[in-house]
């Protein structure tokens, strides 16, 4: 065992360098790249068979270069002609393959790859939810018959396919040349099942910061007029104590398809609305578990580190973090196991030095929670006992206590103060009364 996990490491360095040096060497000629790699693309497919992980793979990683292509040119990083990004790419993913064959050394490589998969039909689903629930081409969109589509699909599917109805649902205004006014907060909207609510309101923060950052310069003057616009209309369309969830989305568009502007959208909230700052760089730390690099496996460690880094100090650095944690709990929840052992025993020392990554692990019980309250999983999730001792002790301090106090005392606070939304943002959760 131990010389196969050091002859798939070795696979594992060589194969992305090997594929860099060819990528360079095709740049000259597109048609060239193009038709050589459909070639290989195809011929490998066929080999994989009907069946079996290596189709699964092969269909989620089909999936996800779809998905990153119609996202728009700022997610294919690096800059196809920048050497200097390729040779960057190439140590990260060099990295990034150590750490994988570390856990697979482990005998964690089936975890690996279901945590892989899972968040691949998270990011397929949002990609695809307009098909699975049956969304019409032309609005209005009959909101809540999509919404009980989209509790059909299931507690987990669930939560994620109402955030992409959302999107959609602020989308059709657009499409019909009509700026969107108050569409979750105005009668139309007043009998939507208060499950729904939170996850509605962060799909329609997607379609605004999405339609007002289209083509957005960083000349500030631009950049300040846009926030604004994207501030006000998230203003005027949700309700009470839902606010925070459309405010996080700018974050995500902006670290997701405009990673330039991430700092000067920052300046200008700091300028313009410094409390919306902690909801953004939230959503920055969720856009970062989701990011292209992020599918690798062996990049567990590296999402809390980028969160960490990209920031721009304390307070962005725990939103951040807390973000990035409480996509991966979402995502995670149906197998502890998965942050147990490839999140909770490597980093959770480094990740107990502050209480971010806790506040998002428990932020993500209590979203889960409201959105999905029949969901089987959730008590298992956070009630699992690893086996090792060490790393009971770190779960219990991360993961079972955080989730246990916000469940039974600091849910019903917010919700009955109107406040779920701070579950959008970092801060100490355990203060709340």
């Amino acid at each position: 065992m131990r010389d196969l996990a050091k002859s798939m490491l070795s696979f594992s360095l060589a194969m992305p360098l090997f594929g860099m040096e060819q990528m360079a060497s095709m740049l000259s000629d597109g048609r060239r790249m193009s038709g050589a790699l459909d070639a290989v693309t195809g011929m490998a497919a066929r080999e994989l068979g009907e069946e079996g992980w290596l189709r699964s793979l092969y269909q989620l990683g089909n999936c996800l270069q779809n998905g990153l292509v119609e996202m728009g040119p700022s997610l294919l990083t690096p800059d196809l002609f920048d050497p200097g990004a390729w040779a960057r790419v190439s140590s990260d993913v060099a990295q990034r393959s150590a750490e994988a064959g570390r856990v697979l050394a482990e005998g964690n490589g089936g975890l690996a790859w279901q945590e892989l998969r899972d968040k691949g039909e998270v990011f397929c689903l949002v990609l695809d939810v307009a098909n699975l629930i049956g969304v019409p081409a032309d609005p209005p969109l009959p909101l809540y018959e999509l919404l009980d589509r989209s509790y059909a699909l299931g507690p987990f599917r669930a939560l994620w396919a109402v955030e992409g109805l959302g999107h959609d649902y602020g989308d059709s205004f657009w499409e019909q040349g009509v700026v969107p006014s108050r569409i979750l907060s105005d009668e139309r909207t007043r009998g939507l099942p208060a499950k729904g609510l939170l996850m509605l309101h962060a799909g329609i923060g997607l379609s605004f910061a999405q339609h007002c950052l289209r083509d957005a310069g960083s000349r500030e003057g631009e950049l300040r007029s846009r926030v604004s616009e994207i501030l006000r209309l998230c203003r005027d369309s949700s309700r009470p104590g839902y606010l925070g969830a459309a405010y996080e989305s700018l974050g995500l568009v902006a670290r997701t398809f405009h990673p330039d502007l991430v700092s000067p959208v920052d300046r200008v909230l700091r300028q313009i609305a410094p409390d919306v700052v902690g909801y953004y760089w939230h959503g920055v730390g969720r856009a970062i578990f989701f990011a292209a690099i992020n599918f690798l496996p062996g990049s567990d460690g590296f999402i809390f580190s980028m969160a960490r880094r990209e920031a721009p100090d304390e307070e962005a650095r725990r939103s951040a973090v807390a973000g990035a944690a409480w996509a991966y709990a979402l995502v995670a929840q149906r197998d502890p196991r998965i942050l147990a052992e490839l999140v909770v025993r490597p980093y959770g020392e480094s990740l107990a030095q502050d209480a971010a990554f806790a506040n998002g692990v428990a932020a993500s019980a209590i979203m889960r929670q409201d959105t999905t309250p029949d969901a089987p999983f959730l008590t298992r999730f956070y009630q699992h006992r690893p086996a090792d001792s060490a790393v009971a002790l770190l779960w219990e301090r991360l993961v079972r206590r955080p989730c246990e106090e916000g469940l039974e005392r600091i849910y019903p606070v917010l919700k009955g103060q109107q406040r779920l939304d701070e579950l959008f943002r970092y801060q100490d959760l355990g203060a709340l009364r």
